[in-house]
C-alpha cells in the first residue's frame, strides 16, 4: 500500500471503524496492525456501533462524523476529550457536539465545554500538617478569606516560617511564648531489674533480682527519682507501663506508644505519634486486648492498610510485635 492510499484509508474515520464489526482485537492484529492501533479501532467500534442506552446520540454523532469528514485521527482526538466528562450522559453530549465541530476547531470547543463541565471545588475551613523529611513542616489553613489575607500581610517572607510562628504564638520580651512544653522522657529496660509478674489493677507487679515482688512505680521512684516520664519497656513483651511521680498521666497508652514510636510505626513514614490512632495488632474482633503490649500507634493512612486478618496473607503487608519490637511483615510472608 502506497502512501497515498495509506492517508486515505485513515482519513475514512467512522467507516473504517465500522469495517471492525465482528472482529476482535487479536483478528486486527494477525492482519498486520499493531497491538495499539487494534485495541484503540475495537474501542472506538464499541463506542460508534456498539450497544447504548443513548443510540439517538450514537446516531447524531455518526453522521456528523461523516459530515465534518473527520478522520481517524480526529475521533482519537474527540474520544480523548470525552473521556474527560464524570458522567456517561455529559460524554454523550460533548461527544455529539464534537462531532459536529470542524476538526481544526475540536481542541478549543472540547476544552471550553470542559471547562463549563468542570463542578467548582468547595471549600471549607480545615487545618493540615505535613512533615518533610529534611525537618521542616508545611502548615495549611483554610478560614476566612479576609482573616487569612491579613495573617498573610503580617508574615515576613524572607523568613515566613519564624515570623509566622512567632506572631501566632505571641511574644514575650522578643522571644516567642506558648511554645509546646517538652517533658523528659525516661525509658527503663525492666529486664535490668527483675522480672514482670503480673498486672494487677492500674500497676504491674516486678519480682526484682533480690527475690522481692514490689509494685512498677515503686521500681521507677527507686531507680529514676529525678525523671519526669518513665515508661517501663520489656525486650519480651515491649512496653509494660508509664508512670509519673506527681500523678498517672491521663493519656497513658497513648504516650507509652509515643516513647516507643515517636512517629508513626510505620516504616518509612514521618507522621508524628500525637496525630496517630490507636492499632490493635491483634484485632478486637479477633479476640485482640486493648492493652500496651497488643497497641501500636499508625497515622490514619497507615491505619487503614495495615493487613489486620490474622487468617489471611496481607496485601499492602503488616505490623506485628516480635521479641518486644514492633515490625513490619512483608506481604509475602504469612503469620
Amino acid at each position: 500500500m502506497g502512501l497515498q492510499e495509506y492517508f486515505a484509508q485513515l482519513s475514512r474515520g467512522v467507516d473504517l471503524v465500522a469495517e471492525c464489526s465482528g472482529l476482535s482485537a487479536l483478528d486486527l492484529e494477525k492482519m498486520g496492525a499493531s497491538a495499539q492501533d487494534a485495541a484503540e479501532l475495537i474501542s472506538l467500534h464499541t463506542i460508534y456501533f456498539g450497544p447504548t442506552p443513548y443510540t439517538g446520540k450514537q446516531r447524531l454523532a455518526l453522521d456528523a462524523a461523516r459530515r465534518n469528514g473527520h478522520c481517524l485521527s480526529t475521533l482519537r482526538l474527540i474520544e480523548s476529550f470525552t473521556r474527560r466528562a464524570k458522567v456517561q450522559l455529559g460524554a454523550w453530549n460533548l461527544r455529539v457536539e464534537l462531532c459536529a465541530t470542524p476538526s481544526e476547531q475540536v481542541t478549543a470547543v472540547a476544552r471550553r465545554r470542559l471547562r463549563e463541565m468542570r463542578v467548582p471545588r468547595k471549600y471549607t475551613e480545615r487545618a493540615l500538617l505535613r512533615q518533610h523529611p529534611n525537618g521542616l513542616a508545611t502548615l495549611t489553613v483554610t478560614g476566612n478569606g479576609l482573616d487569612m489575607a491579613d495573617a498573610f500581610r503580617t508574615i515576613d517572607q524572607q523568613h515566613p516560617g519564624k515570623s509566622f510562628i512567632a506572631r501566632m504564638l505571641g511574644k514575650a520580651d522578643g522571644a516567642p511564648a506558648g511554645r509546646t512544653r517538652v517533658t523528659t522522657m525516661a525509658v527503663l529496660q525492666l529486664e535490668d531489674y527483675g522480672k514482670l509478674v503480673r498486672r494487677e489493677r492500674d500497676d504491674v507487679l516486678v519480682r526484682t533480682t533480690s527475690g522481692t515482688v514490689i509494685t512498677g512505680a515503686q521500681l521507677v521512684e527507686r531507680a529514676c527519682a529525678n525523671e519526669g516520664l518513665i515508661t517501663v519497656i520489656s525486650r519480651a513483651q515491649g512496653p509494660v507501663d508509664l508512670y509519673r511521680f506527681d500523678r498517672f498521666a491521663s493519656v497513658k497508652q497513648r504516650t507509652m506508644l509515643a516513647a516507643e514510636h515517636p512517629t508513626c510505626a510505620w516504616p518509612g513514614c514521618t507522621t508524628p505519634a500525637e496525630r496517630g490512632q490507636f492499632h490493635h495488632l491483634t484485632p478486637w474482633k479477633h479476640g485482640g486486648e486493648t492493652n500496651i503490649a497488643n497497641l501500636v500507634t499508625l497515622c490514619n493512612y497507615h491505619n487503614g492498610v495495615n493487613e489486620d486478618d490474622p487468617n489471611a496473607p496481607p496485601r499492602r503487608g503488616r505490623l506485628t510485635r516480635q521479641g518486644g519490637t514492633i515490625v513490619w511483615q512483608p506481604p509475602h510472608i504469612s503469620r
